[in-house]
């Protein structure tokens, strides 16, 4: 993945900086999805591996028992048992409202940060006051309860997402984030925004900070300081003075945008290389004619659970299709299931697509799918149904890798044609192969580049010297309203003096009447 100039200069970077080891480093994730661990557990494992001793708290533990620095906290019971009153993730469907979205979200993450703080086991670690780190990473995903960490353990700490951040993140490092280019991930926008998709984002933007500010950010705060202490500063302040940002993001899928330096792109985190496939699913691919569509739409939207209506006409195309298909289906029977259809509750999908008879991959566009899409050269067909799916389909569409398609009125014939066309023409798998070559071509790995920013932080104890000046600078000062105010205010000021002058000097001229003569 890395070229020749790139491993240069990663042994030169090597060879400047030491190699710190015996670092002791508490990496925290809370949201209980495959997905999104497919980023924190990598980081977790090559963190230790590298020697640092790393204490892992999350909902779905590693359990490897190679990793001898690694120590695991286990909150899958708590961390369940607040997403079960939530009644899971549907809220997340592209169909809801973006707004109620946001204001489901805030609460869940809040319970999710006090199931967590509220393990016996991991409450002995922040309440020990001999407990010492030299980093914390943890999850952030709009609420950053857990950087109060950072105030409660005396340690610098890195944000981490698996994918990328919103608009209040952003500013909180000192990003730049003018909504009428960057609209939030859950809005369907990207690239060049209409008009009315810029007051649609506007306004959306505006809403969101009044509503972080008011509402979402003193509540998270009581939160923090019920279980971390009164005397933590300010949350909102405490995440200004994060030492860094870690973030998944590409140039493929995320638009383009200045970032300050204590931003760390991360990519093919959890892409490993291919690996021999089982048996019986080796057998399934190399036997079929045609070739092979592999259909998947991750971990957090079930097959299974989709609506019925369109499940039918999903399966419905599929049986139409020439190809064999495998079909990763969580319940044991799959009810009116076509002859061309293969399921499996789950399946080495790195490993599947790696196989030269598979031909198209059939996604929900997740970040870490199409990582590993792109990294094995598959050209896609996907059906957003949450999140930045709908987001991410459109930017793959525009690079010429995908089809999407839109579950919500879709038809058997507009899959089909999909699919074939995908699989047929030969330009989406060239188009892939470029895409690729930009994504990867790069003078470290995200890995190695996590590991490298990781260490840098611990070197020096935080990252003050690269904090952004627009961190603390005053929003009217940052839009230059006092200056405007004075450039403006000034000259119609004057004006208004000179307009005033001239109706008391023509209030105080006597006006002559002049008498007309009569004949």
């Amino acid at each position: 993945m890395m070229n020749m100039g790139g491993r240069i200069v990663l042994t030169f970077l090597l060879g400047i900086f030491p190699i710190i080891h015996g670092s002791r480093i508490l990496v925290i994730s809370q949201i209980p999805t495959h997905s999104h661990h497919q980023t924190y557990r990598p980081i977790a494992r090559e963190l230790s591996k590298r020697g640092h001793e790393v204490v892992f708290v999350t909902p779905m533990p590693i359990k490897d028992p190679k990793l001898t620095n690694l120590t695991e906290i286990d909150v899958s019971k708590e961390i369940f048992e607040a997403l079960g009153r939530f009644g899971g993730l549907d809220f997340m469907s592209i169909e809801t409202p973006v707004y109620t979205k946001i204001q489901t979200l805030y609460p869940m993450l809040e319970a999710f940060f006090e199931a967590t703080l509220s393990n016996a086991e991991f409450k002995k670690i922040y309440t020990d006051e001999r407990q010492k780190f030299d980093l914390i990473l943890c999850q952030i995903y709009t609420n950053p309860i857990m950087y109060a960490m950072s105030a409660k353990l005396k340690a610098p700490i890195i944000g981490v997402s698996s994918m990328g951040v919103f608009a209040g993140n952003h500013l909180a490092i000192g990003n730049p984030n003018p909504p009428s280019i960057y609209s939030e991930m859950y809005l369907p926008y990207n690239g060049e925004l209409t008009f009315f998709e810029r007051i649609k984002s506007t306004v959306y933007f505006l809403w969101h900070r009044l509503y972080v500010h008011f509402i979402a950010m003193p509540h998270s705060d009581q939160i923090a300081r019920k279980y971390l202490g009164q005397d933590i500063p300010y949350l909102a302040d405490i995440e200004k003075n994060i030492s860094a940002l870690m973030i998944t993001v590409n140039p493929i899928v995320y638009a383009n945008r200045p970032m300050v330096p204590t931003v760390v792109p991360l990519s093919f985190l959890h892409v490993d290389k291919p690996k021999p496939l089982p048996k019986d699913l080796k057998d399934e691919i190399e036997s079929a004619k045609n070739g092979v569509v592999y259909f998947s739409l991750g971990s957090i939207v079930k097959s299974a659970g989709i609506n019925e209506r369109v499940r039918q006409v999903i399966m419905e195309a599929l049986a139409e299709l020439p190809y064999k298909v495998l079909w990763k289906f969580e319940n044991d029977t799959m009810p009116g299931k076509p002859k061309n259809v293969v399921t499996r509750k789950w399946m080495p999908q790195q490993d599947i697509l790696a196989h030269p008879n598979v031909k198209v991959f059939m996604t929900q566009f997740g970040l870490q799918s199409l990582e590993e899409a792109v990294d094995r050269e598959m050209p896609l067909v996907g059906i957003p149904f949450i999140s930045d799916q709908g987001m991410n389909g459109k930017r793959l569409v525009e690079w010429g890798v995908a089809k999407q398609i839109d579950y919500r009125n879709t038809t058997k014939e507009e899959i089909v044609k999909a699919v074939m066309e995908v699989a047929e023409n030969p330009i989406y798998r060239e188009n892939m192969r470029k895409v690729k070559k930009i994504m990867q071509d790069e003078p470290m790995t995200g890995t190695e580049r996590m590991i490298w920013w990781s260490e840098y932080v611990i070197r020096h104890k935080g990252t003050k010297h690269l904090r952004s000046p627009t961190v603390d600078i005053e929003w009217y000062k940052y839009l230059l309203l006092d200056v405007f105010a004075v450039i403006v205010g000034i000259p119609v000021l004057v004006l208004l003096i000179i307009v005033k002058l001239l109706l008391n000097t023509l209030k105080k001229t006597p006006i002559k009447k002049t008498k007309t003569k009569k004949n």
